[in-house]
């Protein structure tokens, strides 16, 4: 089991392939294993090492207050355990905004940057809610309540209703996580998502940089995604049509197909 310190706090990852380090960096209430749909895919070009942050996972769950700026200390230790003086780094959701952070303090780590289901931060009442509704869930014990809120914030409802089978898949993987999320990790995680705010900082991203975005994310919006783009000199902006937050998993083809197509431009 992969392991690596961080300002005292010890950090797991889980890795597969050889070459240029992939660092995947889950969002909010996730944790490594959110990237198994596509993992193998990008292990046939990269050495991929899919982290879970500090608060889930096999991770230290310390106490909240911490932010995107502090889990950047988190990703630049572990490119300092690779040996690794650049790596290519895609962050979801709560991980792209620990890459806005990383790409705008630390260009020189970067060979490529992909921000998925991502914003720009500052403040959001829409955000806000869901973070509280979100925290409470986890908190509550609950699980029809958990994986119900988590549902409707990942999928489209036209998705939900189309692949009834593919939702129920998701419910079951998720309850069967051996690491499930404490509340005091929820907690964690939710402050750090409120506590990211890169505006009027965007341009100072040159980093090669991915934007991707389901056309139907409720969660964080497709408007948001826009705003990124227009902000960050030289990005590429995909809309993923019918796509609701977690693209990985409802569209993985279309994510593939568009990331790992990104990732290889920026290789060479």
């Amino acid at each position: 089991m992969p392991t690596y310190s961080a300002n005292g706090v010890k950090l797991h990852y889980e890795e597969a392939g050889k070459g240029t380090p992939l660092i995947l960096v889950h969002g909010f209430a996730q944790d490594s294993s959110s990237w198994i749909d596509v993992i193998p895919t990008y292990a046939r070009h990269f050495h991929v090492c899919a982290v879970d942050l500090r608060g889930c996972g096999r991770s230290d769950v310390p106490e909240p207050g911490y932010g995107p700026k502090d889990l950047v200390q988190d990703m630049i230790a572990l490119m300092d355990h690779l040996g690794a003086r650049k790596v290519h780094f895609s962050g979801f959701s709560l991980g792209g905004a620990i890459g806005q952070e990383l790409a705008i303090a630390h260009p020189d780590r970067l060979k490529s940057l992909s921000l998925h289901s991502t914003w720009e931060g500052g403040p959001c009442a829409h955000m806000q809610r869901w973070i509280d509704v979100r925290t409470r869930a986890i908190a509550s014990g609950d699980p029809v309540l958990n994986w119900g809120t988590r549902v409707v914030s990942f999928f489209s409802p036209e998705f939900a209703n189309a692949h009834p089978e593919r939702v129920e898949e998701f419910i079951q993987r998720s309850s069967a996580n051996p690491y499930p999320l404490t509340p005091k990790g929820a907690q964690g995680h939710g402050r750090a998502v409120m506590l990211h705010d890169t505006r009027g900082r965007l341009g100072a991203i040159k980093t090669p940089t991915l934007i991707t975005v389901g056309s139907m994310d409720r969660a964080t919006l497709p408007s948001q995604s826009r705003y990124l783009h227009e902000n960050i000199k030289g990005s590429e902006l995909v809309f993923i049509d019918g796509g609701g937050h977690f693209t990985p998993y409802q569209c993985p083809d279309e994510f593939i197909s568009i990331s790992l197509g990104f990732l290889m431009k920026h290789e060479a």
